[in-house]
């Protein structure tokens, strides 16, 4: 492929870049590290509505969902944008929820979610894991059995990250208790404010807020099954390889790159070879997203190509924030500072999307054909 930007594709960075200029304001920024990693507040909703308002959330959807038909390839230059000015763009509702809702969901799934989405109005958290259900994740056990026009959940999630700040879950439940494992799951759209639900916090050493969530005899309608019954290994795993490339944005890899260059003075030989080697690698990953989203472009999922990039700007990332507290001292770890928070939240970006371990795996099986092992 040509990893060179065409005129279009530059005219429309240009586009969002001037965006940012124009709405990122001192305000938002005081809000947003007031509160973190936490990401809420008036202002960050004031923000979210504007970029609505633009119809980017939904700028690579068709026409007809309410989108603006543009590529993949121009949401992932968005994202790798929104990530260098340090604010959040669109979300895993938009890059992995809604594909999937458009690719397998029914015709009044589409209807009931897909406008919201593209307004901003409905987010959606991932309800995977489960205290016993992580890494095999086919051995959950919250269920969901029907009950007239209704399905009545039962279990819990944990690692259910962005639970207390959105609309809905894309709960991943059993709903065939007798089928093989794979093959008796189904995913449901579930309210969070619905009777029920019950969502706990649990803070990682990041600082970042995640949850466990408890579903007690949660009465949604049946219309809120997606797409197919017992389908959903197939929604999981088709959303997790697109939330993996929504994960591998070289953004704010770039970002610290860049500001860690314009701090460093020191002329010891070993740094100056570990930032270009840096250097090298984040433009590796820069051009690993691409090829990803091209592939997108024309309509293949790149299954191991995110696999293999998520991998790889995970331990970048490491690396980066681990040359930036040897090149900084103690000034890099002072809190509030870029490079502390991104030492800090490092480590936790080797487990979203499933960890590395278990994604070398996924390489080794589907990219190279080798047989798996019994877990």
């Amino acid at each position: 492929m040509d990893f060179e930007l065409d005129d279009a594709q530059r005219a429309w960075v240009a586009e969002v870049r001037q965006f940012l200029e124009d709405n990122v304001t001192e305000a938002l920024r005081a809000e947003m590290a007031a509160h973190g990693l936490e990401y809420q507040g008036g202002e960050l909703t004031a923000f979210r509505r504007k970029i609505g308002e633009k119809g980017w959330f939904g700028l690579n959807w068709p026409t007809e969902y309410g989108g603006l038909g543009l590529t993949p390839t121009h949401q992932h230059l968005l994202m790798t944008e929104f990530e260098y000015a340090g604010v959040p763009g669109p979300d895993l509702t938009v890059t992995s929820i809604a594909p999937m809702i458009m690719r397998h969901g029914t015709e009044q799934n589409k209807k009931e979610f897909l406008p919201g989405i593209a307004r901003g109005e409905i987010v959606f958290a991932l309800g995977y894991s489960e205290p016993n259900a992580g890494t095999d994740l086919a051995s959950l056990r919250t269920r969901a059995v029907r009950d007239g026009d209704e399905w009545v959940i039962n279990g819990s999630k944990i690692w259910n990250s962005g639970a207390q700040r959105s609309t809905h879950e894309w709960l991943c439940v059993r709903t065939d208790p007798d089928a093989p494992r794979h093959r008796g799951i189904s995913v449901i759209a579930v309210p969070v404010d619905t009777p029920g639900v019950d969502v706990h916090p649990l803070y990682a050493w990041s600082g970042y807020r995640t949850n466990e969530t408890f579903f007690n005899d949660v009465r949604v309608p049946l219309t809120n099954l997606i797409g197919e019954l017992n389908a959903g290994w197939t929604y999981i795993t088709g959303a997790l390889d697109l939330e993996r490339g929504a994960l591998t944005n070289a953004g704010d890899l770039r970002r610290a790159l860049d500001d860690l260059i314009a701090m460093a003075d020191d002329p010891d030989p070993v740094f100056r070879r570990r930032l270009a080697q840096a250097e090298a690698d984040v433009e590796v990953a820069r051009l690993m997203g691409l090829e990803a989203a091209s592939m997108l472009d024309s309509g293949r999922i790149p299954s191991i190509e995110v696999s293999v990039e998520k991998i790889f700007t995970s331990e970048l990332r490491q690396r980066i924030a681990d040359l930036a507290i040897d090149l900084l001292g103690p000034e890099g770890l002072r809190v509030g500072n870029f490079f502390e928070r991104l030492y800090r939240v490092s480590p936790l970006m080797r487990f979203g999307g499933g960890t590395n371990e278990v994604l070398r795996d996924v390489i080794a099986q589907r990219g190279h054909k080798m047989p798996s092992y019994g877990r």
